[in-house]
């Protein structure tokens, strides 16, 4: 029977929520019949691989797990003998894995602590989260308080070449003013004396008229006052011991959100504002509860390797 190794991690994926369902799910007494099966029946055994029983039971429960599209493929007696099959196999590379030590192999250990800690903040934070809904309420009074915050400035995106010498600087602009944005990003790699961006074209990405941090003020009053694209502004730039030549590459219009275009923002940040300061009670409780100690000074023994990265990154 053909059989590819995709099906390993429809298993993989199966066994993980069927053991979460069996963990999360509260203990109450089995109702019976369940998928058509008695007690007696569920209890079956069905295969036997290594140490490891699956009942028909189990096989029932994974077959119930499926989605309503792929439980429809496994009607057939033939389909549901190939997805046992599939489950053998799979449990026979769970053996073999086991046999060979994997199971206490430090990446392993890791995987299996994360899905402890998953569980845990499942349990801990995500939950009761969601029993307290975010209401339309709290949102309009997010929005009320401050609807500027949801608005978004004016910004456009520019490409400057940067030389020290004036006379140079002022060949470079005539030819600037000449060429197109292609052109342009050329003359920026060849001529260009700032490395931080010439690899990069020049490009000084997208930037508001009154942020702070690059590039400098003089740079973005010259890009703000161009109206094409493509436009490179008629004068030298003088700012930072050099001269700035500078074209306009992009714009982007402020936004002024209204409430029911910042609603869904407004969610998304009041979902994550509270799932931080959940985290932030649970860690602290925790912290209250377990003894931790740490030792900030055995730090400074630490050496970090920094790789060379492309200036442009």
């Amino acid at each position: 029977m053909s059989w590819k190794p995709a099906a390993i991690i429809l298993f993989a994926v199966t066994a993980a929520s069927c053991s979460k369902k069996a963990e999360d799910a509260p203990a109450v007494e089995d109702e019976w019949p369940k998928h058509g099966l008695t007690e007696a029946q569920s209890n079956e055994v069905l295969a036997q691989v290594g140490d490891r029983t699956i009942t028909v039971g189990e096989f029932a429960d994974r077959l119930a797990s499926q989605s309503p599209y792929l439980r429809a493929r496994f009607e057939s007696p033939e389909r549901r003998k190939e997805f046992l099959d599939n489950l053998v196999r799979f449990e026979l590379l769970v053996y073999e894995a086991k046999r060979r030590g994997y199971a206490d192999k430090p990446e392993i250990l890791r995987a299996r602590r994360n899905a402890m800690i998953q569980q845990l903040v499942k349990k801990e934070v995500d939950e009761p989260l969601e029993a307290a809904e975010i209401t339309d309420d709290d949102v309009q009074a997010v929005y009320d308080a401050n609807p500027k915050e949801f608005d978004r400035p004016a910004e456009v995106r520019a490409s400057e070449i940067f030389i020290k010498d004036r006379a140079q600087a002022a060949k470079v602009l005539a030819e600037a003013k000449k060429t197109d944005l292609a052109g342009f990003r050329r003359l920026a790699r060849e001529r260009s004396e700032d490395e931080k961006t010439k690899d990069s074209s020049g490009d000084l990405q997208f930037f508001q008229a009154n942020a702070e941090g690059p590039p400098p003020a003089a740079v973005r009053d010259a890009a703000f006052s161009l109206d094409k694209v493509g436009a490179v502004y008629p004068d030298l730039v003088e700012e930072g011991g050099g001269y700035h030549i500078v074209m306009l590459t992009g714009k982007r219009a402020a936004l002024n959100r209204t409430y029911e275009q910042a609603k869904r923002a407004i969610r998304h940040k009041l979902t994550r504002e509270r799932k931080d300061a959940a985290m932030a009670a649970l860690t602290d409780r925790l912290r209250k509860e377990i003894d931790v100690e740490i030792d900030y000074e055995a730090l400074k023994s630490v050496e970090v390797e920094i790789p060379e990265l492309p200036r442009n990154q």
